[in-house]
């Protein structure tokens, strides 16, 4: 009794030893496909019922972010389900991967409201990624009294069509500076811009508007003190 149970052991001890890694497969593969379900049967908002703001920043977190928008989102769009603040990871001019990845979130429609470097956004504006602001400031949805916008008017030339059209496709964020502590984002050169594939127009300039005002604030006395002394 004592030997056929010394067996057992050794045989379940050599069945291991050589067969773990099939467990281990096993244990992989069921927490593939559960993740696999739940991902593709998760609920996830309508694209008229959420707000994502994408931000290119190498020091912004989504949590940060997330709570710097909670309060702007109760109080401008209640209505919608879900605004989340997603950072993008900044890749510059000669990375492609960065580049493609940023150009195909637009045109997929990934992301509503964008905040980019001004050479990004302009390269992206220029091949018509983002919404003309000037009717929503002309009806006075978007107010942008006191800030010089003028670097992000651009002029787009439709070769096929023969025709030129100007227009403000972006809110330089360079003087708002309540995003630098509220976001932890270094706004400086940087563009605040609608997508055209954001599907939820309406509510994502009600949303623009409502976080370019909460941008406003005083130069903080850390960026004064960088500037005079540089």
């Amino acid at each position: 009794m004592e030997a056929a149970k010394t067996y057992r052991q050794a045989r379940l001890k050599k069945h291991l030893t050589y067969d773990f890694w099939k467990y281990l497969l096993i244990i992989a593969l069921c927490w593939f496909v559960w993740d696999l379900l739940y991902t593709t049967t998760a609920y996830r908002s309508p694209q008229n019922k959420r707000i994502d703001v994408m931000i290119m920043s190498a020091t912004a977190s989504d949590e940060v972010v997330g709570a710097f928008l909670k309060p702007i989102w109760e109080e401008a769009t209640p209505d919608m389900e879900l605004v989340e603040g997603l950072s993008l990871l900044p890749g510059g001019p000669d990375d492609y991967y960065s580049n493609m990845n940023l150009t195909v979130k637009l045109y997929a429609g990934e992301g509503d409201i964008y905040l980019l470097p001004h050479d990004v956004f302009k390269n992206l504006a220029l091949g018509s990624a983002f919404v003309s602001l000037d009717q929503y400031i002309a009806d006075g949805r978007i107010n942008i009294e006191g800030l010089n916008v003028d670097k992000c008017r651009l002029t787009i030339v439709d070769e096929e069509k023969g025709t030129a059209t100007t227009a403000l496709y972006g809110i330089p964020t360079d003087s708002l500076y309540g995003f630098m502590d509220g976001m932890q984002f270094d706004n400086r050169n940087a563009v605040m811009c609608i997508a055209v594939n954001n599907g939820n127009d309406e509510n994502v300039v009600t949303f623009f508007n409502a976080l370019l005002q909460a941008g406003r604030g005083e130069k903080p006395e850390w960026l004064e003190e960088a500037e005079a002394a540089s």
